[in-house]
C-alpha cells in the first residue's frame, strides 16, 4: 500500500532493516513519499550493524526476524553498544508479549506491528526532530 502525506519538515536519514524484499521496497517508497532519505536497506543483522556505523542514520526501522544468524533484537543490542542514542523503531509481525519484553531491553523508540501504519510511523519519526 502506498501512503500519501505532506513531506516532513526535516529530512531524516533512515536505515531499513527488513529481509522481505517486497516489504523493504514498499517501506522505502512510503518513507520517500514522507520526505525521508533512505540511506540503505539491510537484510541481515550483520548488515544492519555495519550500516548503522557507516551510513549514520537518524533512525532505524528494525524487523526482528532477519536472514542469517543474528535477529533484529541482537542487531539492535550491538548497535546500542556503538550508538546508545540512535532511535530504533521495531517493525515486526512478531508482537507477542515475550518478544516485546525481549525487544524492550534494547530501549526502542517504538514497537509497531505489521502491516505498518505509515501515518503512525510518520508521527513517531516527526517526534524525533
Amino acid at each position: 500500500m502506498i501512503f500519501s502525506c505532506a513531506a516532513m519538515p526535516w529530512p531524516p536519514r533512515v536505515l531499513i532493516v527488513e529481509d522481505e524484499s517486497i516489504i523493504a521496497l514498499a517501506t522505502r517508497a512510503n518513507l520517500k513519499r514522507m520526505g525521508c532519505d533512505v540511506v540503505a536497506t539491510a537484510a541481515t543483522g550483520q548488515q544492519a550493524v555495519e550500516y548503522a556505523v557507516c551510513k549514520r542514520p537518524d533512525v532505524i526501522l528494525m524487523d526482528i526476524m532477519l536472514e542469517g544468524n543474528m535477529d533484529g533484537i541482537e542487531a539492535a543490542s550491538r548497535i546500542r553498544e556503538k550508538n546508545p542514542d540512535l532511535p530504533i523503531i521495531y517493525c515486526t509481525a512478531y508482537t507477542d508479549s515475550a518478544t516485546r519484553v525481549q525487544a524492550a531491553q534494547t530501549n526502542p523508540k517504538a514497537f509497531m506491528g505489521k502491516p505498518l501504519d505509515y501515518l503512525a510511523l510518520k508521527e513517531i519519526i516527526d517526534d524525533l526532530q
